[in-house]
């Protein structure tokens, strides 16, 4: 009876309170042993798993809140008509629409180990998880950012230049303010102070629960077992459970290989394609390369969009017509996506794929002298003065600009002081409005020659953010005086609003390139429009990687001759897949041109994939078709 009377006031709360205070007699922590042997440690055990999923949640939110097209914060499951495995699979394994319910593989494995061996629960080592996961959280913006903008997982090799030079470059043209400076610091200090304080919720020196234990070593076995079947696809940001090592693993395998292709050019020869000295056109129209920025075939891939775009390409294609111009287009694969507009317009230009920043200025650096036989070389061995135009108001060192002009080899290369602009500005650089630069450009190009020219020019006010956007006036000369400047554009808009300025782009772009070719004084010229890739941040992956090119003359004849090579009557395309690559573009040009105003000699090869690198120290041609 004495032992139950003790037991009962043992339970008391001032009784409680005293044996809470009490040592044990073996000198340990009794709060701790109590810890262990309990099923659920509340609410310690709700805050380990607030800030472990909250850990997790901040490593995704970058690419959720970028891309705005796919990402959302919790995960869609596809539950209608699937099996139970492929609702496994999509809680569990893979989903492709990026969310906030995702794992890192090496944090849950290295809780797990905290939770079980006491060893661990050192302040050192909580330390060094701060500053990893800090590595961790740059690592997934980066590979954010990447599949965002570019739509390609992040090699290190293949961005290093961008990052250095791209980024020196974007800071002293994108007039960044001090205050942004100091905003981005804060930011970046803030969310270090965050990482800490939820670390140690995480890792708490005293444990968990054993039903918490217990989920962490599932989800860790979880991991084993999927890095044991499917290690590479951990790489993938499409896995719940991804791991940094295997993502660093892939992305030095892809670094090397970019490096090997690299070093193949610097050591290969020009491929032996020149054209000039064996076959000569009688006749020699003008000839108009434009590309058109972020113009992409996302237009036909979105309701809303294709329902637009059909209606604007009839109307400019019946206003074509009733002028005498006939227009063939096709979808062409572009070799990049979201950006890099210089990587895709070379890779026409040159007839050879060139996909990443190293394979460009490898090409650069080693073509200083000419020597490379792109269109540009082809068409200036036939005569043709070559004309260039830039009209961004960033500028370049005048050593920069001899440099691409050098590799291009262009005759004339028309600057932003050259366009004698003193109007509103706009968009990305900026730059004038592309009514005003075209037209400018093209009588530049009248008063300086009268022979054949080549010109060729990338549009600036599709480029993103696509706001705000010039008029289209009647007169182009009439955009040429004084203004105040639009209201800068904001990343702080609405989704719907974004898509609504693409569009508002493009139709601006496609109506100003069909005036453009309207007002053409020459019956016999020749225009090539051409989208350089996808636009970023309104497109998904699933949209691939094509995008539209239009062949626009008076000479019938000329524009049918491309429809045996997967091209279709009119400005519209609506076969699905692209039927032509970029790469393909020089080759079969060069050939149809030969065709219709050549000397009647055999034509050259048309490489539909472009040529290949050539092998170390010689020159090669790959198989035509």
């Amino acid at each position: 009876m004495d032992k139950l009377k003790r037991a009962v006031k043992r339970q008391l709360p001032e009784n409680r309170a005293v044996a809470a205070r009490a040592p044990s007699r073996s000198g340990g922590d009794n709060r701790l042993d109590s810890g262990e042997a309990s099923l659920w440690r509340l609410p310690s055990d709700l805050g380990f798993w607030a800030s472990f999923l909250a850990l997790h949640a901040l490593l995704f939110l970058p690419v959720v809140l970028m891309d705005r097209e796919d990402g959302s914060l919790l995960p869609v499951v596809q539950v209608s008509g699937r099996s139970l495995e492929q609702i496994w699979l999509q809680l569990a394994v893979w989903r492709r629409e990026p969310d906030l319910l995702r794992f890192n593989s090496e944090i849950v494995v290295f809780v797990a180990l905290w939770t079980l061996f006491r060893p661990l629960r050192h302040v050192v080592v909580r330390r060094l998880f701060v500053i990893a996961y800090l590595f961790l959280f740059f690592y997934y913006l980066y590979e954010g950012a990447s599949l965002t903008f570019f739509s390609v997982e992040p090699v290190f090799y293949t961005q290093l230049r961008m990052a250095t030079e791209g980024f020196s470059f974007f800071l002293q043209n994108a007039r960044v303010t001090a205050a942004f400076v100091a905003g981005t610091a804060l930011l970046i200090v803030g969310g270090a102070v965050l990482v800490g304080r939820l670390t140690q919720i995480l890792l708490p020196e005293k444990n968990v629960g054993s039903a918490t234990r217990g989920v962490l070593v599932l989800l860790a076995l979880l991991v084993t077992v999927q890095a044991v079947l499917s290690s590479e696809l951990l790489a993938r940001p499409e896995m719940v459970f991804s791991s940094i090592s295997a993502k660093l693993v892939r992305n030095i395998g892809e670094s090397r290989r970019v490096f090997q292709e690299v070093r193949q050019i610097e050591t290969s020869g020009a491929p032996s394609t020149d054209e000039s000295g064996r076959f000569s056109l009688v006749e020699r129209p003008p000839v108009y390369i434009i590309f058109s920025e972020s113009y992409g075939s996302v237009l036909y891939k979105r309701n809303d969009w294709r329902v637009r775009y059909k209606e604007l390409t009839e109307r400019l294609e019946q206003k074509l017509e009733e002028s005498g111009w006939h227009v063939a287009s096709a979808l062409s694969l572009a070799p990049t996506w979201g950006g890099g507009s210089w990587m895709s317009y070379t890779s026409a230009l040159f007839g050879l794929r060139i996909s990443s920043d190293p394979q460009y200025y490898a090409l650069l650096d080693k073509y200083q002298a000419g020597g490379y036989p792109d269109l540009g070389k082809f068409l200036k061995g036939q005569g043709y003065q070559y004309f260039r135009l830039t009209a961004l108001s960033m500028g370049l060192p005048e050593s920069q600009w001899q440099k691409y002009a050098s590799f291009y080899g262009v005759d004339r290369w028309l600057q932003y002081e050259d366009l004698e602009f003193v109007g509103p500005e706009y968009g990305w650089g900026p730059a004038p409005p592309d009514q005003y630069s075209l037209n400018f450009a093209r009588e530049k190009v009248h008063s300086e020659t009268d022979g054949p020219y080549l010109f060729f020019t990338i549009t600036q006010n599709s480029h993103y953010p696509w706001a705000p956007q010039p008029d289209l006036v009647e007169s182009w000369q009439q955009l040429n005086k004084p203004g105040p400047a639009p209201p800068p554009s904001s990343e702080l808009i609405e989704h719907v609003e974004r898509r609504q300025n693409y569009w508002n782009a493009i139709e601006y772009q496609l109506e100003v390139l069909a005036d453009f070719v309207l007002k053409e004084p020459d019956e016999r010229a020749i225009f090539v429009l051409v989208g350089d890739h996808q636009p970023p941040r309104v497109s998904r992956r699933e949209d691939g990687w094509d995008t539209p090119i239009h062949i626009i003359a008076k000479d019938a004849q000329f524009v049918a001759s491309f429809m045996e090579y997967g091209f279709t009557n009119g400005l519209a395309v609506w076969d699905p897949e692209p039927t032509f690559r970029h790469e393909g573009f020089r080759s079969l040009f060069v050939r149809q041109l030969l065709a219709a105003y050549g000397d009647g000699a055999e034509l050259p090869p048309y490489f539909p994939e472009g040529l290949p690198v050539p092998q170390s120290g010689s020159g090669s041609e790959s198989a035509p078709h």
